[in-house]
């Protein structure tokens, strides 16, 4: 390999460690807004109780549950004692 061709490799592995250091700390990024997004809010205070917030939390995956595997083409008969389970 000539002179031209090891500056050549050497520029190439530069751009490849440059690259890999760019998307480490994009990915740092994205991870710290993730983090900072599914943290609660501290100043907003829930004006119900905590059961009652767990049971409409519930009630939500259950619901979403339902919907999901309706279109996925689901027995009806899980569907349906899913939304029981609703009530």
């Amino acid at each position: 390999m000539g002179p031209t061709g090891r500056e050549e490799l050497a520029s190439l592995q530069e751009e490849a460690k440059r690259r890999v250091l760019d998307m480490r700390a994009r990915s740092r990024f994205a991870a710290e807004q993730m983090n900072r997004d599914l943290q609660p809010e501290a100043a907003a205070p829930e004006p119900r109780g905590d059961s009652q917030s767990r049971e409409d939390a519930e009630r939500m995956f259950l619901l979403s549950l339902c919907l999901l595997l309706s279109n996925e083409g689901a027995d009806e008969s899980v569907i349906l004692a899913l939304m029981y389970l609703m009530t």
